[in-house]
């Protein structure tokens, strides 16, 4: 994998940008991606392959740990590697925090998502819609065979299997654990009678509550789980595969297009409640209609939160202002307020006169005196705006 390091060794400060980047990391892959709960959102690396196994070591151990057995077996030589008390440590951490997202996402299913007939995509929307389609008729069936927590697992074997011998092993190993703890709390909650559910019973306003509730804590787990290369499997490790193998074909837009199918599919929850003998169009329609919006609502809660999670909340603005007074400006930005600038230089295409281009970092509180600095020193610069979503450096957060 090639990685490329744009510096900017004027600036104290790094950013990501929109239309551009002060600094920036790319790696080969898709920065598109969703989980198998249905969020549909940008996430980074979601088709990054592991190219060997001691690659895929680096989702648990050490990064020294992690190295030296790549070094290893790209040598050819087994060297047998010893865990010291730090990757113990370490290993155990991720674990647990691995352990902790799977029980979080199967309680917030539990409580919001499942009891309001919500299907916000993924293989646990396809459960969520056969357990709420059988418990009608048949609640025996429906809390044993059909129980979320079985058909989430057993739907997911067969993506972990294809997942261990095209991918790779510690990959799998870990989705196999996340969808184990997953389904195992979800199914000892099925047996818990009386355990609280957010249960909405037809009030809308209750439902949108469930919606965004569930939408934004599942979320805030996807994010986290992201931050450290854990899956839910499902349509996870269809992007994975699609991704290794045809890199160009936009692998997050088919996964996308999937969460959205399964949201579509959740009308069927609507259409067994409905009394046909009684029934009008009208309340027909919003029948059906419901669990699919609601659906969909959460489903895009769910991404923007977990695109928050990932692009980080220091959001930041790029100042780039092409100006003949740069000295000026500059000197007014750092004494002001201290932040660097880079200074480069630019030709017009028109005119062919040289002029400086000026790229400045600031906090959202310091845009107004950024502003009032220019106008004042060169009101004819032509200054245009762009939105940096995570910034690392001297006098920002560092990026976590």
């Amino acid at each position: 994998m090639k990685e490329t390091n744009v510096r900017n060794q004027e600036l104290p400060q790094t950013a990501s940008t929109e239309n551009e980047s002060v600094t920036a990391d790319t790696e080969q892959g898709s920065d598109i991606h969703t989980n198998d709960d249905g969020i549909g959102a940008v996430m980074p690396e979601i088709g990054e392959e592991q190219s060997d196994e001691a690659a895929a070591d680096a989702l648990t151990l050490s990064p020294a740990v992690a190295e030296s057995g790549a070094a290893a077996k790209a040598s050819g030589k087994h060297k047998k590697i010893k865990l010291t008390k730090a990757d113990a440590v370490h290993m155990t951490k991720y674990f647990a925090l691995l352990a902790a997202m799977a029980c979080a996402r199967s309680l917030i299913a539990y409580i919001f998502i499942i009891p309001n007939g919500f299907a916000p995509g993924g293989l646990s929307g396809i459960s969520s819609i056969l357990y709420n389609a059988i418990l009608p008729s048949n609640p025996q069936l429906a809390k044993t065979i059909f129980d979320p927590g079985i058909t989430m697992f057993v739907m997911n074997i067969p993506f972990i299997i294809v997942s261990f011998f095209v991918l790779n092993k510690k990959f799998a190993f870990n989705t196999f654990i996340v969808i184990s703890i997953y389904s195992l709390l979800m199914y000892l909650l099925g047996l818990i009678d009386g355990f609280p559910q957010f249960v909405a019973n037809g009030d809308t306003g209750l439902k949108i509550i469930a919606a965004v509730a569930g939408g934004a804590v599942t979320g805030v787990c996807l994010g986290i789980m992201l931050r450290n290369n854990m899956s839910m499997g499902g349509t996870d490790i269809i992007g994975k595969i699609i991704h290794k193998h045809k890199p160009g074909t936009g692998a997050q837009w088919w996964i996308l297009a999937c969460d959205c199918t399964v949201a579509m599919c959740s009308g069927v929850v609507g259409v067994i409640e409905l009394d046909f003998a009684t029934v009008t169009p009208s309340e027909a329609l919003t029948t059906i209609l419901s669990p699919i919006f609601f659906s969909y609502v959460s489903l895009f809660v769910g991404s923007i939160v977990t695109d928050v999670m990932q692009s980080g909340f220091q959001s930041s603005i790029v100042f780039n202002i092409i100006t003949d007074k740069s000295d000026e400006i500059s000197k007014a930005i750092t004494e002001r307020l201290h932040r660097g600038v880079t200074m480069s230089t630019a030709v017009g295409y028109y005119t062919k006169i040289e002029h400086k281009v000026l790229t400045c970092v600031v906090s959202k509180r310091q845009i107004v005196t950024v502003k009032k600095i220019i106008s004042e020193t060169d009101p004819l610069a032509f200054t245009y705006i762009t939105k940096a979503h995570e910034v690392a450096g001297k006098g920002f957060h560092t990026a976590g």
